[in-house]
């Protein structure tokens, strides 16, 4: 089944014609990938997913998943790009299929403390790598596009996340995401599995009314 994208429902700019930026982003987003997603959903709809954080998304996977992005990233309109963490995880670089490399900075690896994540966005005014996981990615993508806006509605938003985020389990992670691929209907869940749905609740909301930017 074919990956139908989400559409925003404003110009990709429209938030930010309110008033000057109060902040600036430095941190680069990059999306851990679930190696267990493309067998499920197949790579075409994997890799359609994938656009949803933008045309040029910074990714983190294995080699042989990197090559079947590869493959299928031309219809997928994406160029992404791949950090390589070194040995001891406290710095990193991107490389692309073209054999460049680009600049090596900190990282940070949010997937593997709460208390990591909690900190994020405090952590968007550093130049660093954040990585952030495949569940989160559009929901902290579209936060980071308000931080700059309006730092006291991102914060907003960053709340609700956290407390949306600390009431899923994996069940429910695993539904959201076959809504994210199209598998089940979104009204399904919300009487059903409230905790899921208040998730997907959050991601539509945001991803729709603040679009990500493909320029970055």
């Amino acid at each position: 089944m074919a990956q139908v994208r989400m559409q925003t429902e404003c110009p990709p700019d429209a938030h930010k014609v309110i008033r000057p930026p109060e902040k600036v982003v430095k941190a680069i987003l990059c999306v851990k990938l679930n190696e267990s997603d493309v067998k499920e959903y197949g790579a075409p709809d994997f890799c359609s997913a994938i656009a949803l954080m933008g045309a040029k998304p910074f990714l983190v996977c294995s080699d042989e998943l990197r090559n079947t992005i590869k493959a299928h990233k031309e219809e997928a309109n994406i160029d992404p790009c791949y950090l390589q963490v070194n040995a001891d995880g406290t710095e990193a670089h991107v490389s692309y299929d073209d054999g460049a490399q680009g600049q090596t900075l900190p990282v940070v690896d949010l997937t593997k403390e709460d208390g990591k994540l909690e900190q994020f966005l405090d952590l968007l005014g550093t130049k660093q790598y954040l990585i952030i996981d495949a569940y989160s990615m559009l929901i902290l993508r579209s936060i980071s596009t308000v931080f700059p806006w309006d730092p006291l509605l991102a914060q907003h938003y960053f709340s609700q996340f956290l407390e949306a985020r600390s009431q899923v389990n994996q069940d429910d992670l695993d539904l959201f995401m076959k809504v994210r691929y199209g598998r089940i209907e979104r009204f399904s869940l919300k009487g059903t599995n409230a905790n899921a749905y208040k998730f997907l609740q959050i991601e539509s909301k945001l991803f729709l009314q603040y679009a990500t930017d493909d320029d970055d």
